[in-house]
């Protein structure tokens, strides 16, 4: 029978009407005796539901059927920016994503960072960290591969996104020193990301497959007996989105019209969508093209935009077992 303690920290959030407020980070570690230390964690940013949901059901589910190792479940790893519904930490504005700076440490979100870092990255081996696009995105379902400065390719992570289930993969390239893959890459900890659903809504289905993926990753990890059963690629497809050409960003203000949709397959040039301003109706429309060729996996999900602003992202499809030529 697996031994189920909480391992809950609480981090100092001040604001201007409360100088002495705390946060409590919900954290359950799941000891199913010898094996891997795996973590899994959702809500680094906080208005990104699917992992945070999906966490929350392996959170009563686990405990029952975990076979060995050790879980730690995260469902809300900013908690604060979680109970607001916000990407960034209410109290400070900071990115969770970008704190893991080491001391000294200032404020809120960086001292989730320093508890995470300090608390868990050191005691496990395996972590999948579950995103989607929040708020102003939304991602084909995608399991994600982030390999950062140099880092070699660990030969288990095509099975790990084979795993997850789903039939996408993306692949990013992180230069920030400060991410939670580049922390997890200073103490060897294998990682798998993914990116699923956004536009501040959710839905059970999406919640279901991300659950599912999660509990295929900890059976392809040992930890479970088998995975369950899935509607999904064996071998899902590999996007390479690091280069410039595969994001489309905004140039002007204006409000978003896409002519695409998620999963639709387009041509370089082809027209995606057009910037219009309507309370300048003198203004001409500006019609957008598809940088490159490829599958539309991320859309702007709010039509008001910005300069700068990312309105899409689109890639190719190639094999997952190209990945080691993109190292």
């Amino acid at each position: 029978m697996a031994k189920i303690s909480r391992e809950d920290f609480t981090c100092v959030a001040a604001t201007n009407a409360s100088a002495y407020r705390h946060v409590t980070v919900p954290v359950l570690k799941i000891d199913a005796g010898p094996g891997p230390a795996v973590a899994l964690l959702a809500g680094v940013h906080g208005d990104e539901w699917e992992g945070q949901a999906a966490i929350l059901q392996l959170w009563q589910l686990l405990p029952g059927i975990l076979q060995r190792g050790t879980v730690y479940l995260l469902p809300a790893a900013n908690a604060e920016a979680s109970l607001a519904g916000t990407r960034l930490s209410p109290s400070d504005d900071g990115n969770l994503n970008r704190a893991f700076l080491g001391a000294p440490v200032r404020g809120y979100t960086e001292s989730v960072a320093a508890a995470l870092q300090a608390r868990l990255l050191p005691r496990i081996q395996a972590m999948v960290d579950v995103h989607s696009g929040g708020a102003s995105l939304r991602y084909l379902p995608s399991s994600v591969i982030t390999r950062y400065g140099d880092d070699a390719l660990d030969a288990r992570l095509p099975a790990l996104a084979r795993a997850f289930g789903l039939p996408q993969c993306v692949f990013f390239r992180g230069t920030e020193s400060g991410s939670l893959p580049a922390a997890a890459s200073r103490l060897g900890v294998l990682r798998l990301s993914a990116e699923i659903g956004g536009g501040r809504e959710t839905s059970l289905a999406l919640v279901q497959r991300c659950r599912d993926g999660l509990l295929g990753c900890l059976a392809e990890l040992g930890l479970l007996p088998a995975a369950p059963p899935r509607q999904a690629s064996a071998s899902p497809s590999l996007h390479d989105l690091h280069p410039s050409v595969a994001t489309l960003r905004a140039r002007e203000r204006g409000v978003f019209v896409p002519a695409v949709e998620l999963g639709q397959t387009v041509i370089a040039g082809q027209h995606i969508g057009q910037l219009i301003e309507p309370a300048r109706p003198d203004q001409p429309v500006r019609d957008l093209a598809s940088p490159q060729a490829g599958t539309v996996v991320c859309l702007r999900a709010i039509a008001r935009s910005d300069d700068g602003d990312c309105l899409l992202q689109v890639a190719p499809a190639l094999p997952l077992d190209s990945l080691a030529s993109l190292y």
